[in-house]
């Protein structure tokens, strides 16, 4: 929460942000969090009286910059400075720490380097007051006050508005961590992919940060405007049916659970922040190494999906976070889809755009196709299901081994798209034998009869193909405007699946019309 607090000698500012209920663990664990964003020219002024936690506050920060909870941090209460010296990826950074309490004259303020501190590296200054008239505006003033009872500070962050661009989504999650009684959390960053979304694993910090039974992840969602605009003034997400905040994802979580998947449990949430707390899952996915998927885990995948797909389809979920309608993977969600492909993969091969003759073509060619997959059986449908985001838990729960995550765009669509997504993973190459035994295995679960069976079958040759060319041109856009080459080398495995799923009949003019176009298969 912000609030804005007055002192005699606090500067107006431009940003403030209060922990009104800070113990000392959560401050030492708010240090930590600061500790990693300053750089040379950051002032902090620890201000409050004695005996309030300035220099707990102050310890915990050079302690987690060293990423050293043993580094020796003795008070520079009578040497008034103490200078540490901390290694960086760009450059060291010297972080001098003062104790201004015995200061008696303002000549000794030049004489131990003060102003010259923060010009060669920064500043953490406890009783800052003694300098105020040093002290540039763009300070970080940080006011240390009681709280409502002896084991708790009130912590009041003051400065200018590039603080706060700075710090407020830090303050924020520290707040959410503090309100789910995660206080004295330390934040990780997971390396993620080009979602917009990030992600920290939280763990305690006497505990080692993969010990899953002591961490969680902490989801940074924030609500984004709906885009890109396309040709006709539409907006992909909303053609696409693509979620752009988090109270969705809240309400879809909760929905996937009562039919029986297994989901993180969540441990509390901000909606306005777009902040989430949930149960960590841990790092063992479907794969044993690179490039190495384990027969028996997507096997168990498979069967997670085809006991979601048995239940009743519901139109919307409802749940304590209120009611969410579920859209449908209509043609205009699919044909979106497949224009990334066109706009994006056609000239990554090309050196050129395709030409409106040929999109035309193209999309002839897929209407008839996408007619017949809405028209296929309809299920939940997860929209994003393969290796990074199906994990292999340690326990096996009554729910399945198997846990999901990634669900925020669930809708009503094809039952044999999440199948098809699963055994043409988009990031791990799935053998020929292994897609046909998950295939198999899936259509014997639902118990699908001959007819069934066929339908099926054509309906998962249509979605692979789709699904594929979307990734061909969500791949060759993250390397050619993200500047991710390392997309590149998905596009091999991806060729091969569509080769794979082009073998379909209700596919061979398409199959046809690709091979004319000379792209590589």
């Amino acid at each position: 929460m912000s609030d804005r607090t007055h002192s005699s000698h606090l500067p107006d500012s431009g940003w403030s942000y209060c922990f009104p209920h800070l113990s000392e663990a959560a401050s030492s664990a708010l240090a930590a969090d600061i500790a990693c964003l300053v750089q040379q020219g950051d002032i902090l002024a620890l201000d409050g009286d004695l005996g309030l936690g300035k220099s707990t506050f102050a310890r915990a920060l050079l302690r987690a910059r060293a990423e050293n909870p043993d580094l020796e941090v003795p008070s520079p209460t009578f040497t008034l400075v103490q200078t540490y010296d901390f290694p960086n990826e760009d450059a060291d950074l010297e972080i001098s720490h003062f104790d201004l309490y015995r200061i008696g004259d303002f000549e000794e303020l030049f004489e131990i380097g003060l102003e010259d501190s923060w010009q060669s590296g920064c500043a953490l200054i406890e009783w800052p007051d003694r300098a105020e008239e040093l002290l540039p505006e763009q300070s970080l003033w940080l006011r240390f006050e009681n709280g409502a009872d002896s084991q708790s500070r009130k912590l009041t962050l003051f400065g200018d508005c590039s603080w706060g661009e700075r710090l407020q989504r830090m303050c924020q999650k520290r707040q959410l961590l503090i309100d789910c009684g995660w206080e004295d959390g330390i934040r990780a960053p997971i390396k993620g992919d080009l979602s917009p979304r990030n992600y920290d694993r939280v763990h305690r910090p006497d505990e080692p940060p993969k010990k899953i039974s002591t961490s969680a992840i902490l989801m940074d969602m924030p609500e984004r405007q709906p885009g890109p605009v396309l040709s006709d003034g539409r907006l992909y997400d909303h053609v696409a049916h693509r979620v752009t905040k988090l109270a969705p994802m809240i309400c879809t979580r909760e929905g996937l659970q009562k039919l029986g998947l297994k989901v993180p449990e969540v441990y509390g949430f901000a909606l306005q922040e777009g902040l989430a707390l949930w149960e960590d899952f841990g790092a063992q996915t479907l794969t044993e190494g690179p490039d190495k998927p384990v027969e028996e885990r997507y096997l168990a995948t498979v069967s997670a999906l085809a006991d979601l797909h048995n239940q009743p389809l519901p139109d919307a979920f409802e749940t304590t976070a209120g009611r969410h309608e579920l859209s449908h993977y209509d043609e205009d969600a699919f044909g979106v889809e497949l224009d990334v492909f066109v706009d994006f993969f056609w000239p990554h091969v090309k050196m050129a755009s395709c030409p409106p003759a040929l999109r035309a073509e193209f999309h002839q060619l897929w209407r008839p196709l996408l007619t017949h997959l809405t028209a296929s059986e309809q299920v939940l449908v997860l929209r994003d299901v393969q290796d990074p985001n199906c994990f292999w838990l340690d326990v096996t729960t009554r729910k399945g081994p198997v846990g999901f995550i990634d669900f925020q765009d669930c809708l009503i669509g094809p039952s044999a798209y999440d199948l098809a997504a699963l055994a043409m993973d988009a990031r791990v190459t799935i053998p020929v034998h292994l897609a046909e035994k998950m295939v198999t295995a899936y259509k014997s679960k639902r118990d699908l009869n001959a007819e069934a069976s066929a339908a099926f079958d054509a309906a998962f040759c249509l979605c692979a193909c789709q699904r594929t060319m979307k990734n061909l041109g969500a791949f060759a856009r993250a390397a050619d405007q993200a500047g991710r080459p390392d997309y590149l080398d998905h596009i091999p495995r991806s060729l091969d699946y569509l080769t794979r799923a082009m073998t379909h009949p209700l596919l061979s003019e398409l199959k046809d019309w690709y091979g004319s176009q000379d792209f590589p298969i």
